[in-house]
């Protein structure tokens, strides 16, 4: 296929996309009622309001916990935590949001939001829940939101926890690594991206802090679940750096027609060149059987756009690699995917980049 034609059918699977997550929406909207039209009013859709549950002990305290750089499908999660007399969680509530209702009744229906019940505060800052299938980003975010909310309620002095001296007195300190570190990777990708030979020697030390740093530190990294919070919801600004990579992503490619994201920033595309490494003889691919797995990527697109199109597509994150970098939240689908595609990569480097990523089909559209 020649380049002119592979670009017009990037573009077009790039508008598909978009008018597919919009019906995606409009579908998960009407899912509430019952109702299912082949085309929705989005002037009729409002936000879903989730009320608190009416049974409040005597003497209970009612707190509210939110965290704006913590998005879920569609914005933040904002919750209602009940706590008895003797400080411990009663229930864990919805407060108004954002999020797709579908995805809202799906948590609501099962134990997840119950899983905190009993526990204190300080117990329930570092307590493991796992995401919820078939609501996972969701449920990711109630997590952090949750924990978010009660460090920062430790870090002021409304709550006191062992080892309340140690997260008051790190926390500034964690924000300013946490930037410092995502602009030095950032700083080296562009250095290795425009003075490939110069910087040649300090691959290994970029591709090692892409894993550590943007994949199992702090979770940045751009996803088909981005983009569609992107396309459906806008930026987010507050977590800016991933702004910013999105930018370079499709801006560098753009001008040097060579490729940014893939090959100097994904964590999990690094972690495949790693592991990569451990093996000198790859296996050669015939170009047969190449010829077939290259067009992998354009129909794996297009699979997810037809499920986004007919309004059973639950997790993206499921789809993907990258949740599995989560550590913190048993996500077990992602991570065997990621398990997977690290063991094949061993004999066929950065298998997954080459023949499988959507995401990865995305930034090279411009290109």
């Amino acid at each position: 296929m020649k380049k002119s034609q592979k670009r017009i059918w990037s573009i077009v699977a790039l508008v598909l996309l978009c008018v597919a997550i919009n019906r995606y929406a409009h579908l998960q909207q009407h899912k509430l009622a019952g109702d299912l039209p082949r085309f929705a009013n989005r002037a009729t859709e409002q936000p879903q309001a989730v009320t608190i549950d009416p049974n409040i002990p005597e003497g209970a305290r009612v707190l509210e916990a939110r965290s704006p750089q913590r998005i879920g499908w569609a914005g933040e999660t904002p919750l209602s935590i009940v706590l008895s007399k003797d400080g411990k969680i009663v229930s864990l509530s919805f407060l108004p949001n954002n999020e797709t209702p579908g995805f809202i009744r799906s948590i609501e229906n099962s134990d997840f939001m119950n899983s905190w019940n009993g526990l204190t505060l300080c117990q329930a800052v570092n307590h493991q829940v796992d995401a919820l299938s078939g609501a996972t980003i969701t449920t990711i975010n109630v997590i952090h939101t949750l924990r978010d909310d009660i460090r920062r309620r430790i870090e002021i002095g409304e709550i006191e926890c062992d080892g309340e001296k140690a997260l008051k007195a790190g926390k500034d300190w964690e924000r300013f690594l946490r930037l410092s570190a995502s602009l030095l990777v950032l700083a080296l990708a562009l250095l290795s991206f425009f003075f490939p030979k110069k910087m040649n020697p300090a691959r290994l030390y970029l591709l090692a802090l892409s894993v550590i740093v943007l994949g199992f530190w702090q979770g940045q990294y751009l996803s088909v679940t981005y983009f569609f919070n992107v396309l459906s919801h806008g930026f987010n600004w507050t977590v800016w750096v991933l702004p910013l990579m999105l930018l370079l992503a499709f801006v560098l490619p753009l001008i040097t027609k060579k490729s940014f994201y893939c090959m100097y920033i994904c964590p999990f595309g690094a972690a495949q060149e790693l592991v990569s490494k451990l093996n000198k003889k790859h296996v050669k691919i015939p170009q047969k059987v190449y010829n077939v797995l290259i067009s992998l990527r354009p129909l794996y697109l297009l699979v997810i756009i037809a499920l986004l199109f007919t309004g059973t597509l639950s997790d993206f994150a499921n789809f993907e690699p990258f949740a599995g970098f989560m550590l913190d939240v048993n996500l077990w689908i992602p991570m065997v995917i990621a398990g997977t595609f690290l063991l094949v990569s061993i004999f066929s480097p950065r298998f997954w980049c080459k023949y499988c990523c959507p995401t990865g089909y995305m930034t090279d559209m411009v290109r």
